[in-house]
């Protein structure tokens, strides 16, 4: 695997656009980008990727990451506000572990934030995961960049905050009851959450995606390592998205797969 610098993650930042005042969305998939200083353990590399964003952000900058724990709606797990591990990866769990974070209440589908607007964004939540008053579009209000580290720019949240605001037929909205601890109290919180059918295993095609976002040219792209960084705006980002759903539901699915199957459980359920 490839070896970078310190140095090169902070030239890179900046060849995206990364600035002072910015809030920034991180999406990571650090592994993909190989091996950082030279240490091939890449020991504190969680470390080294916030404060080189950190450092150019500033204090009035803001940074937020997914902080999911699947595992509480999928295995019917109690939630430990404080203490319940992330299943979003290590620099999630980095984050939630950071004195000034704001961690949003949602027991599945939670987001935590780090600096300026970290309260605005992360405090006051709807009940849902995606829709009115979530982190998602507290931060879409605000102007935000996604940044994905590694991870493809076609891979984001805005997918689903897209498909939610379109109502796309593969997803519903599921109400959300789990034993749900905050310091230390049992608290009585219902939520909702915007999650997929699994009797019909779908297929994610993001050709379309990826071919809207080349001509459009809202992504800007660089390369780290074994791989790249990307860094898109918010706000120009969804409206593409609703805009593709707008005009084909399916846009990000492959969709003869998904009709076949609904067509086959329909029968299935009538014989």
């Amino acid at each position: 695997m490839r070896k970078y610098k310190s140095e090169d993650l902070n030239n890179a930042l900046k060849k995206i656009g990364v600035k002072k005042n910015d809030l920034i969305f991180v999406n990571p998939e650090i592994y993909r980008l190989g091996y950082l200083n030279n240490n091939e353990n890449n020991k504190n590399i969680y470390e080294e990727f916030f404060n080189n964003i950190i450092n150019l952000i500033g204090k009035n900058g803001t940074i937020c990451v997914n902080t999911y724990t699947f595992d509480t709606l999928k295995y019917n797990k109690k939630f430990l506000y404080e203490s319940s591990k992330c299943t979003s990866g290590g620099f999630s769990e980095f984050i939630l572990k950071q004195k000034k974070v704001i961690r949003s209440d949602h027991p599945v589908f939670s987001v935590a934030a780090i600096g300026k607007y970290a309260k605005n964004i992360c405090s006051n939540n709807s009940s849902h995961n995606f829709g009115y008053n979530s982190p998602y579009q507290k931060f879409y209000n605000l102007n935000g960049k996604v940044l994905n580290i590694g991870m493809d720019p076609w891979k984001s949240p805005y997918n689903h905050v897209a498909e939610y605001m379109i109502g796309v037929p593969y997803y519903y909205n599921k109400l959300t009851e789990v034993k749900y601890f905050k310091k230390k109290k049992l608290k009585y919180y219902k939520f909702s959450s915007f999650v997929r059918y699994l009797d019909f295993n779908l297929i994610w095609d993001y050709e379309k995606l990826k071919n809207k976002l080349s001509k459009t040219k809202i992504v800007k792209k660089t390369k780290l390592g074994d791989g790249f960084i990307y860094s898109v705006n918010s706000q120009k980002y969804l409206n593409l998205c609703l805009d593709m759903l707008s005009k084909d539901q399916f846009a990000l699915i492959k969709k003869n797969y998904f009709l076949k199957k609904i067509k086959k459980n329909i029968f299935e359920n009538i014989s």
